[in-house]
């Protein structure tokens, strides 16, 4: 899947532990810290709630696949899969600016 400014799939940037809670390299794009962020917050409202990646499909319309691919850190969902799992999950997914910017911050001041 081509990727906006050649950014490799979001889990490739992380310079230490696992994705999502992994810490991120210094020249991850901006794409990343929010596939990040925005992967953190869906893997927490899955598991806060009891859901499966089938139960996600099921409930919002976006495959299996892609939530899979999504928390492995392999891709971003487009929008209209992002919008479908915020309504249908009654949740904000997508990070704020102010959220990514701090989550940016803070990758720049790890060596």
């Amino acid at each position: 899947m081509p990727r906006s400014h050649g950014d490799e799939a979001p889990a490739s940037y992380l310079a230490e532990g696992q994705w999502p809670d992994g810490r991120l390299r210094g020249d991850a794009p901006v794409s990343a810290v929010y596939a990040q962020a925005f992967t953190r917050r869906l893997r927490d409202v899955i598991l806060d709630r009891g859901l499966n990646p089938f139960a996600v499909e099921r409930i919002c319309g976006v495959s299996r696949r892609t939530i899979e691919r999504t928390l492995k850190g392999r891709t971003l969902p487009d929008f209209g899969a992002i919008a479908r799992l915020e309504a249908a999950l009654k949740v904000d997914l997508w990070p704020r600016r102010e959220r990514a910017r701090s989550a940016e911050e803070q990758q720049q001041q790890t060596p």
